[in-house]
């Protein structure tokens, strides 16, 4: 394999936005870094990632693959096996094909087909960590990994670990100034404004809280909430329960251009999903993170803790939201010497420029270039856990 023609990477992983948004500030760092680059991603074929990866105009194949549960029972297991061993074949041929120089594993069940192809024809192969706990796939991979680019600074890998922070693309970082932002999302000029959003799958449980608090009056005056509810239904109701209690508000279904959200809002009630916190802590917004509830969610709240210990926000379970709780967080968003200085906390635990960082750990890897550590970015000295 020659260097006279474009650089060549391949993404291997996808199923949802915290997977796939980190991916695509990379490729755009890498476009910047290396101009011609040509791009791959090989990942499920669910909905959610061809509408996440359409506008992006990348390439896009989707490979068999099944998830992990289930899988200790026997035809559950079968059936695993048979879908990965379908999938690292399709991903054998498609990067025959391709000839990336490196390839990125995102993390989640998805990555494991076009990884372990990566590996069988010998192409140096990174993964991408973004939770405090890796996940299974990582785990699993990480062996045959060359190195992994974590988010959080004690996550532990079976391969070479470097802190570079999880990416955050323009979805996030744009710089709208606070006034447009509001002005276009119609939100009021003067006083605080709250993000309030769970996602498409954790909304439920953070819409629920805020009705409950609304009706009790844990809303004070001086505060208006952006609230993005999941889809239109939950909207509908949350229009209600914000006019009824008299409080300002924009609720929306959700809003594609985020960084409107980010750069309207004072401070944010989120879920704990490593994506939506680096985005947070990039642009400097402080935020209440609400983990997951149940089983699903126990990385959220190991992500939560760890993001705390960096300064990031704060974090309550949501078995434990009131409309005290509520209140609280409004009272502190009223006061300018509490919001600045969780705004600075929360500046200085942001990575913005880590899509460049693993951009240029990629080109390295691929012999395109001499790395050189920058300023934003530490080597972590990992130890070997059991996978």
């Amino acid at each position: 394999m020659t260097t006279d023609r474009p650089l060549r990477v391949a993404f291997a992983g996808g199923g949802s936005g915290g997977h796939l948004y980190p991916a695509l500030a990379v490729a755009r760092a890498l476009e910047h870094l290396a101009p011609g680059v040509e791009t791959l991603f090989l990942g499920s074929d669910r909905p959610l990632e061809r509408k996440i990866l359409a506008p992006s105009g990348y390439p896009h194949r989707a490979l068999p693959s099944a998830p992990w549960r289930g899988i200790r029972h026997p035809r559950a297991a079968l059936r695993f096996a048979w879908s990965q061993a379908r999938g690292v074949l399709a991903a054998r041929a498609l990067l025959a094909d391709f000839e990336p120089d490196v390839v990125l594993g995102l993390g989640g069940f998805a990555s494991v087909p076009g990884a372990l192809a990566a590996w069988l024809r010998g192409t140096p192969l990174a993964l991408f960590e973004p939770n405090a706990e890796a996940g299974l796939a990582n785990r699993v991979l990480a062996p045959l990994a060359r190195e992994a680019y974590l988010h959080f600074p004690d996550t532990t890998l079976r391969c070479r670990g470097v802190l570079t922070g999880a990416p955050v693309g323009e979805r996030a970082l744009a710089p709208y100034d606070r006034r447009s932002a509001r002005a276009r999302l119609g939100l009021p000029q003067e006083g605080r404004v709250l993000l309030v959003m769970g996602g498409s799958q954790g909304a439920r449980g953070i819409n629920a809280w805020i009705e409950r608090s609304l009706a009790a009056g844990a809303a004070p005056a001086g505060v208006a909430f952006l609230h993005l509810a999941g889809n239109e239904e939950a909207a509908a109701g949350l229009r209600a329960a914000y006019a009824a209690a008299g409080v300002p508000h924009v609720v929306l279904p959700f809003l594609a251009d985020i960084a409107l959200a980010y750069a309207a809002a004072d401070a944010a009630v989120v879920r704990a999903g490593a994506a939506t916190l680096a985005e947070l802590s990039a642009r400097g917004l402080p935020g209440v993170a609400v983990p997951l509830a149940g089983l699903a969610g126990g990385h959220q709240v190991r992500n939560a803790c760890a993001w705390e210990a960096l300064g990031g926000g704060a974090w309550v379970r949501e078995s434990a939201l009131t409309p005290a709780t509520l209140a609280h967080v409004c009272a502190e968003l009223r006061d300018r010497r509490w919001l600045t200085r969780r705004a600075t906390e929360a500046r200085a635990a942001g990575r913005p420029n880590a899509a460049r960082e693993v951009a240029r750990r990629l080109l390295g890897l691929a012999g395109r270039s001499e790395h050189t550590p920058g300023r934003h970015e530490a080597t972590v000295h990992l130890h070997k856990t059991a996978a």
